[in-house]
């Protein structure tokens, strides 16, 4: 992004990530904002994986958690079937911006988890 003006990135942003020893939103979200590039997250859910046993209760945190994240302006998610796309969208359209309290709530549950659930990161 400072090499190029691009419009938007599309990048990582869940609860695990932060907890990656090389994590995307404090590097990138300062430049980001800086050079008003739109943030487009993935991985919200991380392939489900943010879902096991003792960790997020659904796609409403998983969603909420990345819309909450200042700076993000949309997510991409997939959907493995129509029901869930329709509950995507309902969860989406429910949204409202969760407080610190609750964003901190998510990252503490994901703290343990971050290799498991930040596994995509070995693709590059």
């Amino acid at each position: 992004m400072r090499r190029y003006p691009f419009d938007t990135t599309l990048i990582p942003v869940n609860a695990a990530d932060k907890h990656h020893p090389q994590p995307f939103l404090p590097v990138v979200m300062p430049v980001a904002i800086e050079q008003n590039v739109g943030v487009i997250a993935m991985k919200v859910p991380a392939y489900g994986k943010l879902f096991a046993s003792g960790r997020l209760d659904g796609m409403r945190e998983a969603l909420g958690y990345s819309l909450s994240v200042p700076g993000v302006r949309c997510c991409v998610i997939a959907a493995e079937n129509p029901q869930q796309l329709t509950e995507n969208v309902a969860v989406a359209r429910q949204f409202v911006p969760l407080e610190d309290a609750a964003m901190a709530d998510i990252e503490r549950r994901l703290a343990s988890a971050w290799e498991d659930v930040t596994f995509y990161r070995a693709w590059t």
